[in-house]
């Protein structure tokens, strides 16, 4: 670090002595000395009175003092801010993530914020909400986007919500409704998206009483899809997560399942700078990104 006249005003104001400061700083006497002096003649006045034990601040010392105060202070602060700086442009971010926020959400967000960081760096782990609730408790992801419904243990921050739906085969029994009850759903065969520990129809069904048929259960919305297109059974799925269903009926419920999403974290105090930018990045983009996408509503 290269030492300002302030840096070395100071250190001989904490020692009291012009050799002390010098020992201390690694700089010959005279160079310490030669530094003050450009800062009295900067500031046309003396700052220190040389005595035979060391120095005093004079009484113009004293009135100068709480501005070389202030001057130092800014000087840390922006030293702060370059290394910060520094360790931003070359972080590695780990994001846990699932299907719809990988969709709709997070390619936005990453593509904003290298724009302003072209150097970082990013990770991104496909998983369910549970492991990633894990992986943020063990360290090995630094944010991450999930159901807040699932959290158990860690801190978070609401972005939006999202509505769940039936899908069915157009031959199918149910076909003709314009809105269908979960009572009505439970009757038939069940294809579940397997979202981990939480599943938000089995948490509805469990809260209403109701028991549910889970004939499969399956990670990937698509295939999910083509399952039903083959008369394996039905599923409730989220909209947002959807593309290629026009083949298929898409049918209200009639209890509003609702998945409330989050950015999450496991202690805002340990994360790293460039996690802490991230994230109040996502929380100010997120509605901005989000505006026109119908089936994404925003807290």
């Amino acid at each position: 670090m290269i030492l300002t006249k302030y840096d070395i005003f100071f250190k001989v104001l904490e020692t009291k002595t012009i050799s002390q400061a010098a020992k201390e700083l690694g700089y010959s006497q005279s160079a310490v000395s030669q530094t003050i002096k450009s800062l009295e003649e900067e500031l046309e006045t003396t700052l220190f009175i040389r005595q035979k034990s060391g120095v005093i601040l004079s009484r113009d010392g004293f009135e100068y003092l709480p501005y070389l105060k202030s001057v130092q202070a800014n000087l840390d602060n922006l030293r702060t801010k370059k290394q910060e700086m520094k360790g931003l442009n070359q972080s590695k971010l780990r994001i846990g993530t699932f299907t719809s926020v990988s969709r709709h959400l997070l390619p936005s967000l990453m593509k904003k914020f290298i724009e302003m960081y072209p150097n970082i760096q990013f990770e991104l782990y496909q998983s369910e909400y549970t492991n990633i609730e894990q992986q943020l408790i063990e360290g090995t992801l630094d944010l991450g986007f999930t159901c807040i419904d699932a959290i158990k243990q860690i801190h978070y921050q609401e972005l939006y919500y999202d509505e769940m739906f039936a899908l069915v085969p157009q031959n199918h029994a149910l076909a003709k409704y314009k809105v269908l009850s979960m009572e009505q759903i439970t009757k038939y065969p069940f294809i579940q998206l397997d979202e981990g520990e939480y599943s938000l129809p089995v948490q509805t069904c469990k809260e209403l009483g109701l028991p549910i048929q889970i004939k499969h259960k399956v990670y990937d919305d698509s295939t999910i899809l083509a399952m039903i297109r083959q008369n394996l059974g039905i599923s409730i799925l989220y909209q947002n997560a959807l593309s290629d269903y026009d083949d298929l009926c898409l049918i209200p419920i009639q209890e509003n399942l609702f998945r409330h999403v989050g950015i999450a974290y496991n202690n805002y105090d340990t994360l790293s700078y460039a996690g802490k930018t991230f994230l109040d990045f996502i929380l100010k983009r997120t509605p901005e990104i989000l505006k026109d996408k119908t089936s994404f509503h925003i807290i």
